[in-house]
């Protein structure tokens, strides 16, 4: 019943923006450890409340991910809807949205939904166009986390029993994060608390909603992540691992 979640069925590629067809159904990731913040112009990449955001970041990592996050979100924008092609990215917005849960993307007077992830200096990001029932989510997998223990204090006992049956720590582990990932996606897709989706089995959750799921693992930088995709109707989400930003 839960094998299919545990498939790699999701479609990873190494890429640069000049791969990108025009398509809603694209996750971008990239590696933000590697932007040197500090010598970019963030002017010519953020808006006026962007720049106002980041200022605010204590963390260098966390203006990495920001930075990132929105470089990401609009050069999606302007290679897979080739009506913003011509729209500086300072021109183009991001806001969260308080009523929908949502953060968006404000281009002129259209607003795109979108989702991000990001885990140890890790981003992910996908535009949301058509408004569908869509969501995912990246984790490094950690083979020191208490498996066990954290499975049997916030997991449902069946998810515990996949997660406890191997003996090997790097198979635990997988499924643990397979799990985690999966309920985040979740959680994104329908605008819940995550609080709301740790207990209830998400193999079950994703059946009575109607939803389908495609996951896989990555490795970046000698670090293994798990990524999940959580959607309403489409099957063929694929993830680009950037090398650059196209900056």
């Amino acid at each position: 019943m839960t094998n299919h979640f545990f498939k790699n069925t999701l479609s990873i590629a190494p890429s640069f923006y000049s791969d990108l067809s025009p398509s809603n159904n694209t996750i971008l990731v990239f590696n933000a450890n590697t932007l040197n913040v500090e010598h970019l112009d963030l002017t010519q990449y953020l808006s006026p409340f962007e720049l106002s955001v980041i200022n605010r970041r204590k963390r260098m990592q966390a203006k990495q991910e920001y930075l990132a996050s929105r470089i990401l979100l609009k050069q999606l924008a302007k290679h897979t809807q080739p009506q913003y092609a011509h729209i500086p990215l300072n021109k183009m917005s991001t806001h969260f949205n308080e009523e929908c849960s949502k953060l968006q993307l404000h281009i002129n007077h259209i607003v795109i939904n979108t989702c991000i992830s990001h885990s140890h200096g890790l981003v992910g990001v996908a535009l949301n166009v058509t408004k569908a029932e869509f969501g995912f989510d990246i984790e490094k997998i950690n083979l020191k986390r208490p498996f066990e223990k954290l499975a049997k204090h916030f997991y449902h006992k069946a998810e515990i029993a996949l997660i406890t049956a191997p003996l090997a720590i790097k198979e635990q582990a997988q499924s643990f994060f397979r799990i985690w990932t999966l309920k985040e996606a979740l959680a994104k897709a329908t605008s819940r608390p995550i609080a709301q989706l740790l207990s209830p089995n998400v193999f079950d959750e994703f059946s009575l909603l109607n939803l389908t799921a495609s996951s896989n693992t990555i490795t970046v930088a000698n670090e293994e992540f798990d990524i999940s995709v959580a959607h309403k109707k489409s099957t063929d989400w694929r993830c680009f691992i950037l090398n650059n930003l196209d900056t």
